[in-house]
């Protein structure tokens, strides 16, 4: 348990990944993912074909370009009680959308704020010498980076 955090690939929707075997019920959401049209009725073996695809259509792991395990319930308590003297006029994405909570999923933060929460990371980062509180950082810088060259949101 803990919080885990990822930014979709492009490769699939850019064509970079192997051809989709039914192109034309490949629809990509919000995030990014791969999924099918399923208003057309998908059978048992088109949804295998998509799920072995979806796999392995590209070089990234279940096309995530960045995956992490920011901490556990413990660690990431960790870290709000760090940034807490100084959230509000400091980092306020990163308590707000990011260790509100140890375990969250659903949300999600636009490749347009990620651009703010980079900023954030690094003078997190700069600020500190606690190795916990500075791989967090990193592990957020290196998120950040992928959502704004993807254009793909932070996804928790």
């Amino acid at each position: 348990m803990g919080l885990h955090v990822h930014v979709r690939c492009n490769c699939m929707a850019e064509g970079r990944a192997a051809p989709h075997p039914m192109p034309e019920l490949l629809r990509f959401d919000e995030n990014g993912g791969p999924y099918l049209a399923w208003e057309q009725g998908i059978s048992e073996t088109q949804w295998a074909l998509h799920e072995q695809w979806s796999k392995k259509g590209c070089p990234h792991e279940d096309g995530y370009l960045v995956f992490k395990h920011l901490g556990n319930l413990g660690s990431i308590a960790h870290v709000r009680t760090h940034l807490k003297p100084l959230a509000q006029t400091h980092f306020p994405l990163l308590m707000e959308k990011v260790v509100y909570s140890g375990m969250h999923g659903g949300d999600s933060i636009s490749a347009e704020q990620a651009g703010l929460l980079l900023k954030e990371s690094r003078l997190l980062l700069d600020g500190t010498s606690d190795p916990d509180i500075r791989q967090f950082a990193s592990d957020m810088i290196e998120l950040c980076e992928a959502s704004l060259a993807t254009g793909n949101p932070i996804v928790f």
